[in-house]
């Protein structure tokens, strides 16, 4: 008899509630860069994450980390119906 062990695989670095105060940290400022939302959070928590990681949140979030905007992806349809 066997069966299948939950929670494999990598642990993640943050919790939904810092994942929540990333994003609300970059909506706060929508002209700051994932790096910059990076330190924030480095000195609010004393942990270190990466600039890719906190991309990644923003993207969960609905956001884009270059600069942090709300992004609604539009399809061909989308844009020739703007146009």
């Amino acid at each position: 008899m066997c069966s299948r062990r939950h929670g494999g695989g990598r642990v993640r670095s943050t919790t939904p509630a810092e994942d929540r105060y990333i994003v609300q940290s970059a909506k706060r400022n929508r002209r700051t860069t994932a790096q910059q939302v990076a330190n924030q959070f480095l000195a609010a928590s004393g942990k270190q994450i990466s600039r890719k990681t906190v991309a990644r949140r923003l993207r969960g979030g609905g956001l884009y980390a270059r600069r942090p905007v709300v992004c609604v992806p539009l399809t061909r349809q989308h844009r020739t119906a703007r146009l």
